[in-house]
């Protein structure tokens, strides 16, 4: 995975959006089995639908070949063959992709969103994962950020809206309590357009998961600045009441289980979460 860091973190950061990803013959559901989930449950019958924002490598990113890889994409595959299912996956703007799952344009969300109370309320979880802010620089780290406070006075770019955009909201406010020099939180509509702007020394730094600034630190133009900001839960998105929530946990519970989920994680170098694995509507227990 790690030799195609140089070509993929380039294609990343010129990436557009791209449409539903078709599966190749490989990743046809299989003929062993029958699926739980039928044509009343998803967007497709026979197919896993998924979203993804594939501007994160090493997470989900599009490879020099066009393909949409990563880690999260090897689990959906997974999921989807443990269900009977052939995987889709669409390739969009964070953004689109709570409306689109509400409305049933795909079955599930696989993104690397963080779990949040509030969005509990809207629309199923499934906590898989777990990740904290991270802030990457230029390499050198010309600003010599190091800490939290070192980001007074800073502009950091970020993909919006989500748990890194009201991370860093929140830092400024607490910045503007404490009578430092405001912190500019400046929004993008992707990573990938983020990232060309710091490339561009138009930012002193963006904002994501630290495997991504890890990865983009291993291709030698960026370095992570800071890690472990606020970390959370990641989960898998579904619709209200969906049968395919809980299907999907039922697997996921599988996986960790019978190794699958620790070895992917371990070869990423990602942590898991260690509570249940299950459909979850709220706050969830500490």
């Amino acid at each position: 995975m790690r030799t195609l860091i140089g070509i993929a973190a380039a294609g990343v950061l010129t990436l557009g959006l791209v449409g539903c990803g078709s599966s190749s013959e490989q990743d046809a559901a299989p003929t062993d089995c029958t699926p739980t989930l039928g044509a009343a449950d998803l967007a497709e019958e026979g197919s896993l639908t998924m979203a993804t924002n594939a501007t994160l490598p090493p997470m989900q990113y599009v490879d020099a070949d066009g393909d949409v890889i990563g880690m999260r994409v090897d689990l959906g595959k997974e999921i989807a063959k443990r269900l009977c299912l052939t995987p889709k996956f669409v390739n969009i703007e964070f953004e689109a992709q709570i409306p689109g799952v509400q409305s049933g344009r795909w079955d599930m969300i696989d993104t690397g969103m963080f779990y949040t109370p509030e969005r509990a309320e809207t629309i199923d979880l499934v906590p898989y994962e777990v990740q904290a802010v991270s802030i990457s620089v230029p390499s050198g780290n010309p600003e010599g950020i190091s800490t939290v406070e070192d980001l007074a006075g800073k502009t950091v770019g970020v993909e919006a809206p989500g748990y890194e955009f009201d991370t860093l909201t929140a830092l400024s406010e607490q910045f503007a309590t404490e009578g430092k020099a405001p912190l500019t939180v400046q929004t993008f509509k992707t990573n990938a357009d983020a990232y060309q702007a710091l490339s561009a020394g138009q930012l002193d730094g963006t904002s994501i998961v630290e495997s991504v600034t890890s990865f983009y630190q291993e291709d030698g133009r960026f370095e992570t600045a800071i890690g472990g900001i606020n970390e959370a839960p990641l989960a898998m998105g579904f619709a209200k009441g969906s049968k395919s929530a809980g299907e999907v946990a039922r697997v996921l519970s599988e996986m960790r289980e019978d190794g699958y989920l620790p070895d992917l994680f371990e070869q990423y170098d990602v942590s898991g979460y260690e509570g249940d694995i299950a459909v979850s509507t709220g706050p969830l227990e500490s």
